[in-house]
């Protein structure tokens, strides 16, 4: 078992990481010269190298990206999202987000029950600016788990696998403006500041009106990173197969097709990964009220196209 553990990460490695020619060495050390002025979170070659990846090599364009990254930091106090902040308890409670484990590369593995998820309940809750920044502490501590496995497995671990599951997803959840915008803001502070974390992923038990979705996303995907989205229908067999090729079995939770329970025997590991569901009235400020004003249009066209 362990050395086929370690085969697979040297394949992973060599396939994913590959070791930079001296080409790749001089770039480096050039942008090292380059940002040598900056107040960094980390200064090593690996941390140097994605923001250069994410932009193709081009000093001047990973040394803006860069700049641009370190200011959004500051900007939102992002150095102090340790493993020590507390966040609000209906989103630790009830975000159906969490880490079930590692891949068989030795990364975080992210599963997001998207589905079970009540953003107009939590945007009751919470303010549009508390949830984004408790995803920003998630990202944080996957980025700081991922550092200390590159040092512990002596590769360069930075890229996250995540499932994406669109169970029980309805066309109402799709077409909740404020929820879209959520959505399409995370994905932005994803793409230009945490470049080369995104592994594969999964997204399985897609609707027909996924697509919907999918294409107002993608033009703010990079090209990068659409190469790395597996979509898939609600073919258990076909996805779980899929999935148990980069995740073990033994990670992966048992409702998914794996063999990870809790050790009550939830076969959703909700230990690791809250349940999701209607949020509690408890929790809910009043703040918030949502009507027919907050539903996303698409255009005729496409509604015909995906319904």
């Amino acid at each position: 078992m362990i050395t086929e553990r370690i085969q697979y990460i040297l394949g992973y490695s060599k396939k994913e990481f590959t070791q930079r020619n001296e080409s790749e060495s001089d770039v480096v050390k050039k942008f090292k010269e380059l940002v040598a002025g900056l107040d960094l979170p980390r200064n090593d070659d690996r941390y140097l190298l994605r923001w250069l990846r994410a932009r193709d090599f081009d000093l001047l364009k990973a040394e803006k990206m860069l700049r641009n990254h370190l200011e959004w930091r500051k900007k939102y106090q992002v150095a102090d999202l340790t493993d020590d902040w507390k966040p609000i308890e209906v989103l630790q409670k009830c975000y159906p987000v969490g880490i079930i484990g590692e891949d068989k590369s030795g990364s975080p593995v992210w599963l997001i029950r998207h589905g079970k998820l009540d953003i107009r309940g939590i945007l009751q809750a919470v303010t549009i600016e508390e949830f984004v920044r408790y995803t920003v502490w998630m990202l944080e501590k996957s980025a700081r788990i991922m550092e200390r496995q590159s040092m512990k497995l002596g590769i360069d671990v930075s890229k996250q696998t995540i499932i994406f599951d669109l169970e029980h997803w309805s066309f109402q959840d799709l077409v909740f403006k404020p929820g879209m915008d959520v959505a399409m803001e995370l994905i932005k502070i994803f793409e230009a500041n945490y470049p080369e974390a995104m592994g594969y992923t999964f997204v399985i038990n897609t609707p027909k009106f996924f697509q919907m979705a999918y294409s107002l996303l993608k033009p703010i995907l990079s090209e990068t990173t659409l190469s790395k989205i597996k979509i898939h229908g609600y073919d258990k067999s076909i996805w779980t197969s899929d999935i148990l090729g980069v995740v073990p079995a033994e990670v992966l939770p048992k409702a998914l097709g794996g063999r990870a329970v809790d050790p009550d025997g939830n076969e959703w590991c909700e230990s690791l990964v809250p349940g999701g569901g209607p949020i509690p009235e408890c929790y809910k400020t009043g703040s918030e009220s949502f009507g027919d004003e907050e539903e996303y249009k698409f255009d005729d066209d496409v509604m015909s196209t995906f319904l």
